[in-house]
């Protein structure tokens, strides 16, 4: 393939954020493959992982949902009854970004077994499900990355992410280690502890076994990266080509015996747009931050029961995102769902 070059203002913003300001900017793209008028319309990662401390603030909370189920797979045996992780968890991360000034939540959903010996936790089958993002300001994009979502299961995996799971005077305190995604691009290369750049749109990975990292057409749409659907309003905009790259990391008191409970999550995004097909007379992008409100990034667990969420991995993560307004309601913070299951 050879896009067509595109403005370097244009940007790929955290885990599929877009600032969008209606009317302003004036970036343009050469007509081609990748241009206005180029590639389909159709929209749609393996991750690494190292130790970190967090420092996240935010509160934890605890319910009755899901049926308790730690007895699954090949658990070992807790600390403490009351601080147990072993079991299969729905997984619902919301976070909160700003960029020229519009704000825009993002909704992630995992699926995890998790096995824990005294303190230490393993997630053994760790899906992504998928995400979405919702504009909260007046102005911010939401991106349907629905038919991405295949891809993700065929690239994108937190099996193997570590944690400990501690006794403590109140309860029990929860700490995942950083963990970093790749999207769209080579994963064992920018994966690296190094953290090299992000690929443009000139630099395709290889396909003949030469082993040059790049983006990669995760979607095979016939465009780099992966393919977002933004829209503004309701309004459709277009598509987006990115590859992306963004860590998080979960650090919390959670109640003991909780079944269902929200710990903080810190995070940042690294990526680059590599293309675009809409009017960009509406779009201006730069880069997104986390919102300085550290209560706004979180992530909710909730035990599965024995029936929830099985058969074949495409099958557990169309239940996932079905749950999730049942099981995790406070992980949409009351903000409008567009999830395709």
């Amino acid at each position: 393939m050879n896009p067509r070059s595109i403005w370097s203002g244009v940007a790929c913003l955290g885990v599929g954020f877009i600032g969008v300001a209606g009317g302003c900017g004036s970036d343009q793209v050469q007509q081609g493959y990748y241009g206005a008028d180029g590639g389909p319309s159709s929209s749609s990662s393996s991750s690494s992982s190292s130790s970190s401390s967090s420092s996240g603030g935010g509160t934890t909370s605890s319910s009755s949902s899901g049926a308790d189920d730690a007895s699954f797979g090949e658990g070992g045996t807790p600390t403490s009854p009351t601080c147990n992780m072993n079991g299969r968890w729905l997984v619902a991360l919301r976070v909160l970004a700003d960029a020229i000034g519009q704000t825009q939540a993002s909704h992630n959903w995992f699926y995890y077994e998790m096995s824990q010996s005294a303190d230490q936790v393993t997630v053994t089958k760790g899906l992504h499900c998928g995400y979405e993002v919702v504009g909260i300001s007046a102005l911010g994009a939401s991106v349907d990355s629905h038919t991405s979502w295949p891809a993700f299961l065929t690239h994108d995996s937190d099996t193997g992410r570590k944690g400990t799971m501690e006794v403590t005077s109140s309860g029990c305190q929860l700490s995942i280690e950083k963990r970093y995604t790749v999207r769209g691009a080579t994963v064992p290369y920018y994966s690296q502890a190094s953290l090299p750049t992000m690929p443009t749109a000139s630099q395709e990975a290889s396909t003949d076994g030469g082993g040059t990292p790049g983006w990669e057409d995760w979607d095979m749409d016939g465009n780099p990266g992966i393919t977002l659907t933004v829209s503004e309003g309701g309004s459709p905009l277009g598509q987006l080509y990115c590859a992306q790259r963004d860590w998080n990391q979960y650090d919390g008191a959670v109640p003991g015996s909780a079944t269902s409970f929200k710990v903080p999550v810190t995070w940042a995004p690294d990526q680059d747009a590599l293309g675009y097909n809409m009017s960009m007379s509406s779009l201006v992008t730069q880069a997104s931050v986390p919102d300085s409100d550290p209560a706004q990034h979180y992530v909710w667990f909730a035990r599965l029961g024995p029936t929830q969420a099985t058969g074949t991995d495409t099958q557990i993560c169309t239940a996932i995102r079905s749950l999730a307004p049942t099981l995790t309601p406070g992980a949409l913070d009351g903000e409008t769902v567009i999830a395709h299951n």
